[in-house]
């Protein structure tokens, strides 16, 4: 019974931790980020408790960016033959955005963008 308390007590302290990364407890100097997303509401961003940018509505942010980066998604997603973009492969997009190797400038100026959407993105969860 003690290592089940245990256990438990593990594993919540473990999902509290988590969680305090995705709220903002302060203001971010956005003026430090290597992006500027203007003053679209979506992108709003604050600091989580270890002084990291975060969104302050991830979900709201990353539907955003799949109309902002649309584009960018779509040739990531072709060239290195990934899923749609979701919870379990973000990193994967973010990895491979700045490297989109398609002809079309604007694109690859999309897909810079987006790895370092998701460089802030990331915040929320790690």
């Amino acid at each position: 019974m003690r290592g089940l308390f245990i256990s438990f007590a593990i594993i919540l302290l473990v999902s509290c931790d988590n969680q305090s990364l995705a709220t903002v407890v302060d203001d971010y100097d956005v003026s430090k980020l290597s992006i500027d997303f203007g003053n679209e509401k979506a992108y709003e961003i604050g600091a989580n408790a270890e002084g990291m940018p975060i969104f302050k509505d991830s979900k709201k942010a990353l539907e955003q960016a799949k109309l902002d980066y649309k584009e960018a998604f779509a040739a990531v997603a072709k060239e290195f033959d990934l899923e749609p973009v979701s919870d379990s492969n973000y990193k994967e997009y973010k990895q491979y955005g700045w490297q989109v190797s398609v002809g079309d400038k604007d694109v690859q100026e999309q897909g810079v963008g987006l790895s370092k959407f998701f460089d802030i993105y990331e915040n929320s969860f790690e």
